[in-house]
């Protein structure tokens, strides 16, 4: 007999599982083995230690599971773990989002195929195709002008993407792809297989994000999230919200959104739709079915009065109301992305100022001494974020960046 309190959830941070406790619900917690930690354990019902993007694998454990335990709903909260929650759904016949939908989101490919084919009213076509060798690099230049991007068609946190801005830098864009799909070396990318990428065609504009959650197919928007860019690599060093966006154009990125998810065919749970507002207007650049990350979670429940992470883990499980219509913000809020020298970690100065601080929002460091910092090339090279609130938007960032710099992490080379 399924229990309407239990649920299985699959991979992410340790936290939820707190999180779902305090919703009243037991938990089968399915996680990578060197990701458990032993403290966690008081936490749960039972736990799956194994690789679950291995569907093979996976499967027989979670037939087990629910055999054992009933689970009523399966949830997960982080990348690896969106599709194999949506192939649980299926298997069990729990509900949720299916891997049909969900695998339109994981991967980038099949997003950009659906939204070709349905061609919907209001969404800017944006051309794309598969690369299948150098030539194919060349031929897309030409086709639809330079530069434009070539990225993973699966991954997370702007892993892999590059802007190819001549014909000359089409040559060391097919040798990264090349490495890429032998091996990324990257020990935080290694959930994922690397090996179809992307070209699409490169829209110049700010990029902002729409933080949704979708009550049966109606979509509320619960925050238009800025995103500030560093150029060099495009990554996201920055996050605010409310953007600081005109009405106008607030309205037609919530819009955008809206008209993206009805698209997609997602009805239930979060989303993070990250839209370039471009020459021609609002453009879809990408979205994950799930909340999205650099503490937006706790700057929405901040300005907005909801956490979209505890409505995630709570929602399938009939313990969430839907949002009447979308939240009014209280303030503002903002994160920044902690940086380092590349070497090791020698010691962390500030962290307990700035936690103290009555205008943090949250902190999250990833490193501690003896961690290896990397080269600052992607979103997985930072070392967390602090978020901090402020009356507007513009001291929010501010005090963000602030905190950031007070938070300092000491490293030695290697």
């Amino acid at each position: 007999m399924t229990s309407p309190k239990r649920i299985l959830l699959v991979g992410g941070p340790g936290y939820q599982l707190q999180k779902a406790k305090d919703l009243g619900l037991d938990v089968v917690y399915c996680q990578f083995e060197q990701d458990f930690a032993p403290g966690q354990r008081d936490l749960v019902d039972d736990v799956l230690l194994t690789d679950y993007t291995d569907w093979t694998t996976l499967r027989p454990l979670v037939e087990e599971a629910y055999e054992k335990w009933g689970f009523s709903a399966a949830v997960s909260l982080t990348e690896p773990g969106l599709d194999p929650v949506a192939r649980v759904n299926d298997l069990l016949g729990l509900g949720g989002t299916p891997y049909e939908v969900s695998h339109r989101f994981t991967d980038k490919w099949l997003m950009r195929r659906r939204l070709a084919e349905t061609a919907p009213d209001g969404l800017l076509p944006v051309a794309a195709e598969l690369v299948d060798g150098h030539d194919s690099l060349v031929r897309f230049g030409e086709a639809h002008g330079y530069p434009f991007i070539v990225k993973p068609s699966n991954g997370t946190a702007s892993f892999g993407v590059m802007v190819v801005r001549d014909r000359a830098a089409t040559e060391p864009a097919w040798r990264q792809v090349q490495h890429l799909r032998s091996g990324s070396g990257h020990p935080l990318i290694d959930a994922y297989r690397i090996d179809r990428f992307v070209m699409e065609e490169y829209v110049e504009g700010p990029l902002y994000s729409a933080e949704t959650f979708s009550f049966g197919g109606r979509h509320v928007v619960m925050a238009v999230t800025e995103a500030i860019t560093e150029k060099s690599n495009h990554v996201h060093v920055g996050h605010a919200i409310p953007a600081r966006l005109g009405p106008d154009a607030e309205r037609a990125v919530a819009a955008t959104a809206v008209a993206f998810l009805d698209a997609m065919g997602f009805r239930d749970g979060p989303t993070h739709t990250e839209i370039i507002l471009g020459p021609r207007g609002p453009v879809i650049c990408e979205s994950q079915n799930r909340v999205g990350g650099a503490l937006l979670t706790d700057m929405i429940e901040d300005v907005y009065g909801h956490d979209p992470m505890s409505m995630a883990i709570g929602w399938p499980a009939g313990l969430v109301d839907p949002l009447p219509e979308r939240p009014a913000p209280r303030g503002a809020a903002a994160s920044w992305l902690l940086l380092a020298d590349e070497g090791r970690v020698d010691r962390v100065d500030g962290l307990a100022t700035v936690e103290a601080d009555p205008d943090t929002v949250a902190v999250d460091l990833w490193v501690g001494p003896g961690d290896l910092v990397r080269p600052f090339a992607g979103q997985w090279d930072g070392l967390g974020h602090v978020a901090a609130r402020g009356p507007d938007t513009d001291t929010a960032v501010a005090r963000s960046r602030r905190a950031a710099g007070r938070l300092v992490i000491h490293t030695r080379p290697t």
